[in-house]
């Protein structure tokens, strides 16, 4: 895939039609939706640190010279971007990523699984830049935290921004960002998740609403079997590449005041180099305890991706400290990681540097193509000088 084409996941009509709908541009005649999208999604990609300065330098470069042409008279300063960025509307990033994951799942070749990895990522801030974000029990008082919950496929499909006290606890994020993706017609999906979900409850109100899940116990987890799922003993272990699973059971769980609901699969393992002890739980019925530990490992895919966006795409370092800032940031990161992973896919490519170095050359070449049709040349001569097709 070009990268002309790449950029096509996000259509210029769906920029306007969500212009209208969501009101963003209402008082504004300079750093419209689109501009900031843009400047923000151009310093993602080609920037390994952005700021406000090189997102004002950026749009004084000829990159944006179609930008100053569709919005004329608009001359910006660093500051009036972060005043923008603390003010603009939301929801207008909020559905541009929503349509990119839907556009995403429509591109040709492209499949996605049916797992989605749900994690939290934070970041901290000293308490004198923010005025927002929770402090840790026990924790310093200068330093205050935002936590970034994801439910992850092959692209980030679900986002919380998380800055209340309360949800210092992942009992409460992990909780409330899953049950915000459950859908009635969503019964294929299966949630995958660390040892941060232990409430009970929450597991009971999971197999009630007929979410399908795969976790981690801890080892000192209270139990009483129910029945054994497979015919599975230390002496008889089922043994996979990695791990010597020695029972599948169906158990009822406890927490310390009262037993679960529902029992649920309670499947114990031991890895083979190391003898680290393993207590996956799930509540799906019909797949090995093979297939349930395999299921649980693809959970890793997440923690890859929160080093991606804190290491390439320079997540860590925010460029407006406004809750409202800080969403946008946000949903774009989102959406450049969904065109990365769009490129690599149909360019059957892997890793993040190598697909990011073609990325950003593609990108000048059409930012040098857009000049050329700008100045009355031929883009058909730019494509026989330069070859139509990305080195």
């Amino acid at each position: 895939m070009r990268v002309d084409a790449l950029l096509r996941l996000i259509p210029s009509n769906s920029l306007e039609r969500l212009a209208v709908s969501t009101n963003v541009d209402h008082y504004t005649k300079k750093l419209q939706g689109e501009v900031i999208l843009k400047l923000l999604l151009y310093c993602l990609l080609s920037r390994k640190e952005n700021s406000l300065r090189t997102m004002k330098s950026a749009y004084e470069s000829m990159v944006f010279q179609s930008l100053k042409n569709k919005y004329p008279g608009s001359k910006i300063s660093h500051s009036s971007i972060s005043e923008r960025l603390s003010t603009i509307d939301v929801s207008y990033f909020e559905q541009l990523f929503k349509d990119c994951v839907l556009a995403y799942k429509n591109l040709e070749g492209i499949s996605t699984d049916n797992l989605l990895k749900f994690d939290s990522t934070i970041v901290s801030l000293s308490a004198n830049l923010i005025n927002i974000g929770y402090q840790l029990p026990g924790g310093s008082a200068a330093v205050k935290q935002l936590k970034f919950t994801v439910g992850y496929s092959n692209i980030p499909e679900v986002i919380h921004f998380y800055h209340e006290q309360k949800y210092t606890s992942e009992n409460i994020a992990l909780r409330d960002t899953i049950m915000s993706t459950t859908k009635a017609d969503d019964s294929s999906v299966i949630r995958v998740f660390d040892r941060g979900i232990t409430s009970r409850d929450t597991y009971d109100k999971m197999t009630e609403k007929g979410i399908f899940f795969v976790s981690r116990l801890n080892h000192n987890a209270i139990k009483s079997m129910v029945s054994a799922n497979e015919t599975i003993t230390p002496e008889t272990p089922l043994n996979t590449a990695t791990l010597n699973i020695i029972s599948d059971q169906w158990c009822y769980l406890f927490s310390s005041t009262k037993k679960s609901a529902y029992p649920l699969r309670c499947i114990e393992a031991y890895k083979k180099n190391t003898g680290e002890k393993f207590i996956f739980v799930t509540n799906i019925i019909d797949s090995t305890a093979a297939e349930i530990s395999d299921i649980y490992k693809k959970r890793w895919d997440i923690e890859v991706f929160f080093k991606f966006i804190k290491q390439v795409l320079n997540f860590n370092h925010l460029t407006n400290r406004s809750a409202n800032g800080i969403k946008v940031i946000l949903y774009v990161t989102m959406i450049a990681a969904i065109l990365l992973e769009a490129y690599k896919k149909t360019n059957k490519l892997t890793g993040f540097k190598i697909p990011m170095l073609r990325l950003e050359q593609e990108l000048e070449r059409e930012v040098t193509k857009s000049i050329v049709i700008l100045c009355g040349g031929d883009p058909n001569t730019f494509e026989q000088l330069f070859g139509a097709n990305p080195p």
